[in-house]
């Protein structure tokens, strides 16, 4: 009996320079382009690394999400980022399974809900001081929201020079750290190389006493690195500070993270805090950026949906006599507006795993040091799942007793490796757009008749090419419209 090889699926005949560019602009036409010529699975040569496995096929994304961990390695997942090398993100075995312990009890349902209030207030906040007229462009303003409920939730910052520094430092440090130059350095050199080689650079400059200058240079990793150094200062000081008065009764994640001790009983590492803690401010800030350009989009394009969102959201302050954020964010045609938007536009067009072997994927034979990528863009789409209509938004189709499984509906991943922060980034988002759908009406170029605009890739998510500019018309005050919809 001969023994059967293992074997790439098809490779486009593109230069390895080319494809990289097809994932980067343009990314969502690339995918549908290939799988036109291909089918649901093939093969991408990047530069620098070795060559990813693309599937939309059931079979292979089941086979996928049931991998054992020493099956694959994390560390060489693909986001050139320095978070850490110790961050969960990149954590294989056991490591990965405490690590995950660590977090998930930081974004458990009871601790959502307790939370929900005030990332209400500072939405509202923010929606207070917009005017008619006012021009924005949307992936960005809602970045900035959840800037301001990132100090919340990790330091429970809500004012102060203390907040608006780590702001400033966040947000100089996601800019530069995920700017399109990096991520093409890291995708010619090797992402987890370049990683290495920035964390490398951040701890010599952090011994050295360097906080950089905050200037630019020919350089071009200077700035992300000095952003870095001057966030995880910070950082360290308010570990050591939370360590010292040992407040049992805080619940900001900081806190927790700073006096959680491991297995042998020692206080976690300083710089695996650090780690997590940035590893959270990319996550909450860049997927909820995205999924929102994409959200406000289809918002846009259809009225008659963002009508209903509000009148739900009217109809719950009527019934509890206020506005309940933590009902609110169990509403379900907002629920499924959200889904149905992340189903189509997802921020994350896949998720990877590197293989250590062959490894046998429903009916691929795949080569080890290959990777395969659950192609969350093209599965979401697919006719097979969602019916003939599975290119049209219509969020009814959520609200129709459809179960759609773990491998057809997926935009935070899946498996054991899921997004741990992915309930917080829903419930952000909702309580963002419930506001937005009952108080404020915008215009722009979306409410007219077209395609989407095309796709590209900014900090590692999926964002429309140009982003997304909007205007005020106007704004309805908050105590006025809490008045006229409760009367």
């Amino acid at each position: 009996m001969a023994i059967r090889k293992a074997k790439l699926p098809p490779i486009p005949k593109d230069s390895k320079i080319r494809q990289a560019l097809g994932l980067g602009i343009g990314i969502w036409d690339y995918m549908e382009k290939n799988q036109k010529k291909f089918g649901d699975t093939f093969t991408l040569t990047l530069p620098g690394q070795g060559p990813m496995v693309w599937s939309a096929d059931q079979a292979v994304i089941k086979d996928t999400l049931r991998l054992k961990e020493d099956q694959y390695d994390a560390s060489l997942v693909q986001l050139p980022i320095d978070v850490g090398e110790k961050n969960v993100v990149f954590q294989n075995g056991k490591e990965h399974q405490d690590a995950r312990k660590l977090l998930i009890p930081h974004f458990t349902t009871e601790r959502l809900k307790n939370r929900s209030q005030v990332m209400h207030e500072i939405v509202t906040e923010h929606v207070n001081t917009w005017n008619p007229g006012d021009e924005f462009n949307i992936p960005r303003l809602v970045g900035d929201i959840t800037l301001d409920i990132i100090c919340f939730t990790l330091f429970d910052l809500r004012q102060g020079g203390r907040k608006d520094r780590y702001k400033e430092l966040i947000l100089g440090w996601l800019i530069e750290g995920t700017s399109d130059k990096m991520f093409t350095i890291g995708s010619l050199v090797g992402t987890k190389k370049y990683r290495q080689f920035l964390n490398k650079k951040y701890k010599k400059q952090t011994a050295q006493g360097r906080i950089g200058n905050g200037k630019k240079s020919l350089v071009p990793w200077k700035l992300a690195v000095d952003y870095k150094v001057q966030l995880a200062n910070m950082l360290r000081e308010d570990i050591q500070d939370i360590r010292t008065r040992n407040n049992k009764d805080e619940i900001h994640v900081l806190s927790i993270l700073a006096r959680t001790k491991d297995v042998d009983g020692n206080l976690l590492d300083v710089e695996r805090v650090i780690s997590e803690c940035v590893g959270m401010m990319v996550a909450g800030h860049e997927t909820s950026a995205a999924t929102a350009a994409w959200f406000f989009i289809w918002m846009q394009k259809k009225p008659d949906v963002l009508r209903k969102i509000s009148d739900e959201i009217n109809n719950s302050i009527a019934e509890e006599g206020h506005y309940n954020a933590s009902k609110v964010v169990d509403l379900p045609y907002i629920t499924a507006c959200l889904n149905e938007s992340q189903r189509l536009t997802p921020s994350a067009v896949g998720f990877i795993r590197w293989l250590k072997k062959d490894t046998q994927l429903g009916d691929y034979l795949l080569p080890a040091g290959s990777a395969i990528l659950p192609n969350i863009y093209l599965t979401q789409r697919s006719k097979e799942i969602y019916g003939e209509d599975a290119l049209e938004y219509r969020p009814e189709r959520w609200l129709e007793g459809n179960k759609y499984s773990p491998t057809e509906f997926m935009p935070f991943g899946g498996g054991r490796r899921a997004c741990v922060g992915m309930n917080q980034g829903k419930q952000q988002l909702k309580l963002i757009f419930s506001e937005i759908a009952r108080r404020v009406e915008f215009t722009s170029e979306y409410q007219k008749p077209g395609k989407l605009p095309r796709s590209r890739m900014i900090g590692g998510q999926t964002e429309p090419e140009n982003g997304v500019i909007a205007t005020v018309k106007s704004v309805l005050p908050y105590e006025q419209q809490e008045l006229s919809k409760s009367a």
